[in-house]
């Protein structure tokens, strides 16, 4: 449970979503995507498609940086995408409504031996926790994924959880595999469903992604020794649980095909002062950012600097523009991207 010597502006009767508006809903935030680093393309690209059934959207290769990004979405099965590479699809990308996976790949790292991914979970590098899946049957989806050779960190039998289970990407990346609900009408096996990142205060944390990015708090749920609260950009009209820690709310985040912020309180870190987690960009590097479209960056970033946050980078600094880099409460980058920018 949270500490009782602070009091908890997330309970159920309180707010699960902020009650005025926020800079987010000003300027339009829709979360767009989480970057994670890879080894080798040729591998990781092929691995969630083939899994998973994401398709890759678009592409960049820097080469005088030395490093290329593949962009993967998991659509609608009868969705018709661009092709990957094109005009198109960079305009679709930087439009999108839903959430894709960010592989960057710095060029030279798939030939290196002793290149390794920090996946997160290892002290003393813990941070970035993992990304999900939901699907009808996590013990038929993941006897289907060990058929096709893929690792496993834990199967559905194993340990305390039953109900899920931890498959393991091409670098050691977490993947968690959730049952969706049977009211779910989601035809496709798997749909992307998470990603988890380690908060050490969660209430700083919700006042930075709810009441300054416009994030909506849909499900809190509390366990012996940690907590893990449920956050996302809403689609226009949709309207959040009233009760956070209800099995409506608990329903409500099982029948939804977009995906979900996990943030995960392990309780009491917020009392150490020396407590503090691996952002994902201090080496040893892996996780790299969530990032989310919005309309007139510039203004958006003046807001959000007047109201107090850091910056990685504003959208003046650098050669690229069109985005900026603003730092969460335990260091984790956020990228805010012009929405419709071309690079």
């Amino acid at each position: 449970m949270t500490h009782p010597s602070a009091p908890d502006s997330s309970s159920s009767s309180s707010c699960s979503s902020s009650s005025s508006k926020t800079i987010g809903d000003k300027y339009n935030f829709s979360w767009q995507q989480t970057m994670l680093r890879i080894k080798d393309p040729k591998i990781s690209v092929p691995f969630y498609e083939k899994h998973f059934g994401m398709k890759l959207i678009h592409f960049y290769h820097f080469n005088d940086a030395k490093f290329s990004l593949y962009f993967l979405e998991r659509p609608h099965e009868n969705a018709v995408l661009p092709a990957a590479g094109t005009p198109e699809s960079e305009k679709y990308l930087w439009n999108m409504k839903g959430v894709c996976l960010e592989l960057t790949h710095n060029h030279g790292s798939e030939d290196d031996a002793n290149f390794c991914i920090n996946n997160g979970n290892e002290e003393p590098h813990r941070g970035f926790g993992h990304i999900a899946f939901n699907c009808d049957d996590v013990v038929k989806a993941s006897e289907d994924l060990e058929k096709e050779g893929v690792a496993f960190q834990k199967k559905p039998h194993e340990g305390k959880m039953k109900t899920i289970a931890f498959a393991k990407d091409p670098d050691g990346y977490w993947i968690e595999l959730c049952n969706r609900s049977k009211n779910a009408e989601i035809k496709e096996k798997f749909n992307l469903s998470q990603t988890m990142i380690r908060v050490k205060d969660p209430q700083k944390s919700l006042a930075f992604y709810r009441d300054l990015l416009g994030m909506k708090l849909v499900m809190k749920k509390i366990h012996d020794s940690f907590t893990v609260y449920f956050l996302t950009h809403l689609e226009p009209g949709a309207q959040p649980p009233e009760n956070i820690e209800s099995d409506e709310a608990r329903e409500f985040v099982k029948q939804r095909w977009a995906p979900l912020l996990e943030l995960t309180h392990n309780h009491g870190t917020e009392k150490d002062e020396n407590f503090k987690y691996h952002n994902g960009n201090d080496q040893p590097q892996g996780f790299g950012h969530i990032g989310m479209l919005c309309d007139n960056l510039e203004k958006a970033c003046e807001d959000l600097e007047a109201a107090g946050v850091k910056f990685r980078k504003r959208p003046q600094d650098g050669k690229m523009r069109g985005l900026a880099f603003v730092l969460d409460p335990d260091g984790y980058s956020v990228e805010l991207i012009n929405r419709g920018v071309t690079f």
